[in-house]
């Protein structure tokens, strides 16, 4: 997995995430419209859904051309994901996710990035 990793979810990166190189955003306010982007008080019409998914890979490409970047890490709605990764895949983005193992009652730990298409 690459070194750099652009955080596309809704979640600041933790230290762990950031052992295995993900990183923030450049822009706080596009961080804060990640976070508008994947919220969903109701169910979304594929309308919603497609519009969303397009801001998003939208913003994904301009931070990896400030960053150098083709790895991101996505986290959203299982119905969303597909959309997602495809709008990624297509503009030469590599979506990926934590793989995590349990390691007490309540706590995670991640292990792994892992590719998600």
């Amino acid at each position: 997995m690459e070194n750099n990793v652009i955080n596309l979810t809704k979640f600041k990166a933790t230290a762990e995430l950031e052992r295995f190189g993900v990183r923030d955003l450049s822009s706080w306010k596009e961080f804060q419209e990640i976070r508008n982007l994947l919220f969903f008080p109701t169910p979304p019409t594929q309308e919603i859904v497609a519009r969303r998914v397009e801001r998003l890979g939208e913003i994904a490409v301009k931070e990896a051309k400030k960053c150098g970047s083709d790895s991101v890490l996505v986290s959203c709605p299982p119905w969303m994901l597909p959309a997602l990764c495809k709008e990624l895949i297509y503009h030469n983005l590599k979506p990926v996710v934590s793989f995590t193992k349990k390691t007490t009652e309540d706590g995670m730990s991640i292990i792994s990035l892992v590719h998600a298409a």
